[in-house]
């Protein structure tokens, strides 16, 4: 009996009565890998208490949640609740991340070296042996229990064991669908199986608002967010970056030069302009808020603003990363702003692409006249774009300026099949003629695309082959990510298969980057930077085709994809032409230091075109024998 006494206490006995983040004070250390080598301080991060103490075995809290900026603790919360557990016996646990390398790159970088320098867990844990199936880089067993690592990239991994602790860690990096067998969050969950007392915690940067994971699971949460109170008032608040028109939040100062010469943050009850040395006394006293406080998932939020003193991301570094970000925003690439949005402010970002209302667009025509250049357009450059169809080809003209903002100056059709010279002939009247602007100076255009795509492809190539470098072939490269102008290739070759220099070049187009852009743009109002501009008499045909597609979520392979599709009834051909124009304009150099200067001088040194008698009675353009069947 004493033997059995014996045996089933040392298998079988209650949780530890000790608080994780008691625990964490007084035995946790941080290896190099941190910002803080040393003991664990959670006087640094308060807001990592209350999320400790409902991981602790004492609270019936089960599911835990924690949506949060990068490199700001939520990892290590995960590896404190690992090292807790091998520390208290705690039972099996399972730690998964986005891929089985990032697993690994953890288990070596981070938990072995926090093991290694916390004496009472290598007591616990027997030192790595390749031989030794009890301590390798995915498992560990130790007293009263083990921990397996494993990246989620595998249906397998949710349906071996059972486990009493649960940790999806950077849980917006898994695949959406696993192996075809579901919802990764729901699919962790089920690892506790039939466990009363297991415990899950999830923790990610969120992505995007339709996809994020991290997202859904804190919205279904009792969403917590860390309040901190003002030094002034008292009064508790969530820190948010505000803006230029709201009363609260992060305002600052700049000198002539750009440079942030003063910050702080506005409280928004009583305006008091808090600085950052004050900071370290507001999160002391901070506490999470929970809006759904009777819901048994527990939900925690905070960003970098919360971010410790002498830490990295100071309020002025955030300051500075913003204004890149939106000085990047308003010229249509969001991709800055997105990265600020989700991995400083913590917020998901809602998707881009937005489908702008022809309709809308159609009401802000303005007054010049097609054929021309409005004279407050200032310094400009011409582009053309030919859109090939198999019985016709679409032609735009639009002029950018050195804030890439532009005017549509044509857009037509010339009828005829493509592999007839009479509508090259026209394409070339259009392409070497002179458009005006309204003070009566003519311009030339500067730089062609040519679609090669579809059933004209050679007719294609003749024709940029011997007008290059102005006129070029072009195609839509396939892959999301790929530069709106990408590196050509040659594609005349001898007859012995060698490719000839100086023959036809073709050029790659990231049409996926530049529509998110031009969609982005197209809604932008008055002047400034980006904003397209469109003649009176523009037809409803060309507002209908250029917002003719919209930016849809798919999953291809598990994995969220937007994919640009066509709207049912709706052709995309002005859309297209408005890609390969921009396109254009890149190629001749709209975003190269020092190219407006060059095109200032030129300006300068050459003397002006005059309008010749031809051009006036043909509007500019249109070749005196041309049919009337070509234009249309």
């Amino acid at each position: 009996m004493t033997l059995y006494l014996n045996t089933y206490a040392a298998t079988v006995k209650p949780d530890p009565y000790i608080l994780m983040s008691e625990w964490a004070d007084e035995k946790f250390q941080l290896a190099e890998y941190s910002a803080e080598k040393g003991s664990y301080r959670l006087d640094r991060t308060p807001f990592m208490r209350e999320i400790l103490e409902e991981l602790s075995p004492q609270s019936p809290t089960q599911d835990i949640v924690l949506m949060k900026p990068t490199q700001l603790a939520g990892t290590t919360g995960s590896l404190i609740l690992i090292c807790f557990g091998i520390d208290t016996g705690i039972g099996d646990m399972l730690m998964m991340m986005p891929t089985d390398a990032m697993a690994k790159r953890f288990s070596k970088k981070r938990l072995a070296k926090t093991i290694a320098i916390m004496p009472e867990l290598q007591s616990k844990i027997g030192p790595a042996k390749s031989r030794d199936s009890a301590n390798t880089i995915l498992d560990k067993v130790f007293s009263g229990g083990s921990i397996t690592l494993s990246g989620s990239n595998s249906g397998a991994s949710y349906r071996s064991d059972t486990y009493r602790v649960v940790i999806g860690d950077d849980l917006d990096g898994f695949d959406l669908d696993i192996g075809g067998e579901g919802d990764p969050g729901e699919l962790l969950d089920a690892r506790t199986g039939a466990i009363n007392n297991s415990k899950i915690y999830k923790n990610s940067t969120p992505t995007l608002k339709d996809t994020s994971l991290i997202y859904r699971e804190y919205k279904s949460s009792s969403q917590g967010k860390f309040n901190v109170p003002c030094p002034e008032c008292g009064e508790l608040q969530y820190l948010l970056w505000g803006g230029v028109d709201a009363d609260f939040g992060i305002k600052f100062e700049r000198n002539d030069d750009g440079e942030i010469i003063d910050i702080y943050y506005q409280c928004e009850h009583c305006t008091y302009q808090i600085y950052e040395h004050k900071k370290p006394w507001m999160i002391e006293r901070g506490e999470y808020v929970h809006k759904y406080p009777n819901r048994k998932k527990r939900g925690f939020h905070y960003n970098a603003l919360y971010t410790p003193l002498g830490w990295k991301n100071t309020w002025a570094r955030l300051a500075e990363k913003f204004l890149i970000a939106n000085k990047e925003l308003k010229a249509g690439r969001t991709e800055k702003m997105v990265t600020f949005t989700n991995t400083m402010m913590s917020e998901p970002w809602e998707g881009p692409g937005e489908q702008p209302s022809w309709e809308l667009l159609a009401a802000r025509v303005e007054p010049y006249e097609e054929k021309t250049i409005p004279a407050d357009a200032g310094l400009v450059i011409l582009v053309c774009s030919i859109d090939t169809h198999d019985t016709r080809l679409d032609v735009l003209v639009r002029a950018f300026n050195k804030d890439e903002e532009s005017w549509l100056v044509y857009h037509t059709k010339i009828h005829g099949d493509p592999n007839s010279p009479e509508v090259w002939d026209a394409a070339d009247q259009i392409v070497n003629a002179g458009y005006e602007t309204e003070d009566s100076e003519v311009l030339k255009i500067i730089s062609v695309h040519v679609d090669s795509a579809g059933h004209r492809t050679q007719s294609v190539y003749n024709y940029c082959r011997v007008r290059a470098p102005k006129i070029v072939a072009i195609k839509g490269a396939v892959k999301e990510a790929a530069p709106i102008v990408g590196r050509p290739t040659m594609q005349d070759v001898t007859f012995g298969g060698q490719t000839i220099k100086g023959g036809c070049q073709l050029w790659p187009i990231g049409t996926h980057q530049a529509k998110i852009l031009i969609y982005s743009r197209l809604d932008l109002p008055g002047r400034g930077a980006g904003v397209y501009h469109w003649p009176d008499g523009t037809t409803d045909e060309y507002f209908k085709e250029v917002t003719g597609e919209k930016l849809k979520l798919k999953y291809v392979n598990g994995r969220p994809v937007y994919q640009w599709t066509p709207e049912p009834g709706r052709a995309n051909h002005a859309l297209d032409l408005e890609v390969y124009a921009y396109a254009a304009a890149i190629r001749a150099g709209i975003n190269r230091p020092g190219f407006w200067d060059s095109v200032e001088k030129a300006a300068k040194s050459q003397p002006k075109p005059k309008r010749d008698v031809d051009q006036a009675k043909t509007g500019g353009f249109i070749p005196a024998g041309a049919g009337k069947d070509w234009f249309k």
